[in-house]
Formats: C-alpha cells, sequence, structure tokens
C-alpha cells in the first residue's frame, strides 16, 4: 500500500521516522547514495539559451560550479551512478545506449524503475576503475556522489557531468531536460515533463477550494524534519497544503525536540516506509509522547509514505504528491 493513515491511539505511545530525508539523506546518501541530497541550494544547473531540440552535438553542458562538458556525438555508452538519474534515462532513453546503473536500481526499497533496470546488467557497484571499465561516453554523478571517485574519473578525462539540484519539482524538471539535452532524447524528456505537469494539475483539481489548507509536518525518531528550500516542501505546497516548519522559519533539514510538535500542532504527520513497514513505522513514532499527545497523534493524521515515493527525486516525485493529497483529502472531488 503506497499510502496508510493511522487510527487514533489507545492509550499507547509508539514512534518512528517522518522525514527519513536527513536521516536517510545522511545514511543514504553517505552509505548507498539514495538520492535525497537535498542540501544547501546551488545555482541551477544550466545548459543552453537555444532550445535543446534545435542543437546538433557537439553539444556543451554546464553544472552547478560552472564546469563545462562538451558532447561530440549522441552518447551511446551512458553509466548512471545516482538512483534519480537511473529513473530518468530508463524513462527517456533506449537501454541499449545505458551500459550501467547505480547499485540502487533493484532495490525494491527505493526504486521505482525495478523492472526497467533488470533489463540492463551493468552496476556502478565500484570505485572509478570499475565504471571506467564501461568505456562510458556519458558518466552522471550527483553533487552527494564521493567526491573522490568523482575526481578521479575527472583525471582520467571520463566524460562526467554533475547533478546539484534537487529541492523543487522545478529542479527535478530541470533535470529531466539535462538528461534528455545530454542524451539527445530532448523530444522524450519534453513529453515525460508534460506528463508530470498533466498529473499536478489532475491533483490540484482534487484539492478543496472552501477549506482552509492542511498544516503538515515531518519528523523522525531521530528529531529531523524538513523546512522551506526541500523538495519535501515543495510536494507540501503542490498538495495544497503549508509546512508547518517552513511556516515556523526552519530553512533546509533541521533538528529540532519532539516539544515543538505540540507547539505548532500540525494538523498532520508525514512519514516514509519501505513497503510492508507502514504499520510499524507509525507505531514507532507513537511511542513519542509528544507525537501521541498531539493533534495529529490524536486524532491518527499520520500518513505514512512508501520510500520510493517519499524519497525519489526523479519525475516519480509527482506519486509523493499524489499520495500525500490522497492522505489528506481522502476520495474528495
Amino acid at each position: 500500500m503506497a499510502t496508510s493513515v493511522s487510527q487514533p491511539p489507545k492509550k499507547r505511545f509508539k514512534g518512528q521516522a517522518v522525514y527519513i530525508a536527513v536521516l536517510v539523506a545522511a545514511l543514504a546518501l553517505a552509505v548507498a547514495g539514495i538520492e535525497v541530497a537535498r542540501r544547501l541550494k546551488t545555482p541551477a544547473d544550466t545548459i543552453t539559451t537555444v532550445p535543446a531540440a534545435a542543437r546538433p552535438f557537439p553539444r556543451e553542458l554546464r553544472d552547478a560550479k560552472g564546469e563545462t562538458l562538451i558532447l561530440p556525438r549522441e552518447p551511446q555508452r551512458i553509466v548512471s551512478q545516482t538512483l534519480g538519474t537511473d529513473e530518468i534515462l530508463l524513462a527517456v532513453c533506449p537501454p541499449e545506449r545505458v551500459v550501467a546503473l547505480s547499485n540502487l536500481a533493484e532495490d525494491g526499497d527505493y526504486s521505482n524503475a525495478v523492472e526497467e533496470a533488470r533489463r540492463i546488467p551493468g552496476r556502478t557497484t565500484e570505485g572509478p576503475e570499475q565504471i571506467l571499465q564501461f568505456k562510458p561516453d556519458l558518466i552522471f554523478v550527483a553533487s552527494y556522489s564521493r567526491a573522490e571517485t568523482v575526481e578521479l574519473l575527472k583525471s582520467s578525462k571520463a566524460p562526467v557531468f554533475r547533478f546539484a539540484n534537487f529541492d523543487s519539482i522545478d529542479d527535478i524538471k530541470s533535470n529531466i531536460r539535462t538528461v534528455g539535452y545530454a542524451t539527445g532524447t530532448d523530444t522524450a524528456a519534453e513529453k515525460l515533463i508534460g506528463k508530470m505537469d498533466a498529473d499536478l494539475a489532475a491533483i490540484r483539481a482534487r484539492i478543496p477550494k472552501n477549506e482552509s489548507p492542511a498544516r503538515v509536518m515531518s519528523y523522525d525518531k531521530l528529531g529531523y524534519t524538513a523546512g522551506s528550500n526541500t523538495l519535501f516542501d515543495d510536494v507540501v505546497r503542490a498538495a495544497g497544503a503549508v509546512n508547518v516548519c517552513a511556516e515556523q522559519g526552519i530553512k533546509g533539514f533541521a533538528k529540532i525536540n519532539s516539544e515543538k510538535i505540540l507547539d505548532w500542532q500540525p494538523d498532520f504527520l508525514i512519514t516514509g516506509a519501505n513497503q510492508g513497514k507502514e504499520k510499524s513505522v507509525r507505531d514507532r513514532l507513537l511511542e513519542d509522547p509528544a507525537v501521541a499527545n498531539s493533534k495529529a497523534g490524536q486524532a491518527g493524521r499520520i500518513i505514512v509514505i512508501d520510500s520510493r515515493h517519499f524519497l525519489t527525486v526523479s519525475h516519480h516525485v509527482v506519486r509523493f504528491v499524489e499520495v500525500l493529497a490522497n492522505g489528506l483529502y481522502g476520495d474528495r472531488k
């Protein structure tokens, strides 16, 4: 089940994680490389001011640091070292042009493209030497990729492009356009963005017009939450709600005392969980007295979202918006 709303607690306090984004963002980024690196905002990646579809190869890419990469021809041996670019590539690029994906591509707890990934056997499970064995003509990395790996790849003159912005739905659209531009699949990229826009419009049409926006908050058992300048905040706004932590002036990810939940009294608490773990995650979250005694805890308004959608930084973020809206509004039109 993609989402679940809890029932009111029966004199017990249970609890777990909510914005795994910082914890999993710290853990998964450092350890497994999950695409949750929504850190300090950097200037948007730019590719060109000329419509991408109108430009033949060679093409020039410029990343957020201003570093450029010239692609002399349409890449035929593409390597992706991040789950976000795995998912985007598998949606816009012919699989025969992709020679390797990240080690998370087939991880059903985090990947939204497990079946598609199985058609591509190569995995970037080791260091730069292994990546170079694929003889890539384009390598996608991210700002949270191991710095030494990226530097070694660059020092070998490998064609590396680094993505850095994941803090909004528009950032994700920009990343999709960049993937499309880099791979010569501009039309497919624009079609994917168009589908995102249509799906988001359908979600907006379901938001009740005569009600005050729901006030929501992310929180995990270690006390981490997400404020403004995060993808979580943008998803909340796309679902027609208000991020309480952003409202309280928190920027990025922060650790707070759970008593703030009682002070701020969100209407809903939001958390993420791997498939099949929704109940245990919710129950552990309610072990915290502040959570259990809050308005959201007492009303059973704890929305548990599949980690695949909660943590994604690809076009599948639309599913996060949809599931959140379902939890907030149910079947109302």
